[in-house]
């Protein structure tokens, strides 16, 4: 709520409201400052990365849904808001929002892919949207406080799990996606 969020900030309501229109622009710019502290926070994590698969792992360490108690509050808004909104510009804020984050850690894997140190059959794209999938998934249980996926040693094998599928040679060749079927436009039940 509006209140809750003045509260946080240490001012009234009304004073949210001389900065920002509506609740509309107040989420966006929410959004907007979570992942520009986001973005910081990856810069600190990985400024010192001997490697682009170092400064990978960097980033997983670095989930911005559970590695820091403000992001992490955020996100549980950005999460409700994601499944239930239907307004265009909170929607295309938080695509934007992922995207921000698909582009950055596609750099990091187009790098590591041209270093050899991860798997390069897969567009880095294709791999940065499984990492977010991952944190997005991870960060949406994380609250429940389940005894086995709360503890550290759980984050940790968690993280070195997604390394090894990225260091991983490719299955079966060249192409590990399977093809799609051209669908004929009948209906079967087989």
């Amino acid at each position: 709520t509006t209140a809750k969020i003045a509260a946080e900030a240490g001012v009234s309501e009304p004073i949210i409201y001389r900065h920002f229109r509506n609740k509309q622009d107040l989420f966006i710019a929410l959004v907007e400052k979570v992942g520009d502290e986001v973005m910081h926070n990856w810069e600190q994590a990985s400024r010192n990365a001997r490697s682009p698969l170092e400064k990978l792992q960097g980033l997983l360490y670095r989930n911005p849904a559970t590695a820091d108690p403000w992001t992490a509050s955020v996100y549980q808004l950005l999460f409700h808001a994601s499944t239930e909104v239907s307004e265009p510009a909170i929607q295309q804020a938080i695509r934007d929002h992922y995207e921000r984050y698909v582009r950055s850690l596609a750099a990091v894997m187009s790098q590591a892919q041209k270093a050899g140190q991860i798997r390069a059959d897969l567009p880095a794209e294709w791999l940065a949207w499984q990492i977010i999938h991952a944190a997005v998934g991870f960060a949406m249980v994380r609250p429940l406080n389940i005894p086995s996926h709360a503890n550290l040693e759980f984050v940790q094998g968690t993280i070195r799990l997604l390394v090894e599928l990225l260091t991983r040679p490719a299955l079966g060749g060249d192409h590990p996606m399977p093809k799609a079927k051209k669908h004929s436009g009948k209906r079967s039940l087989r």
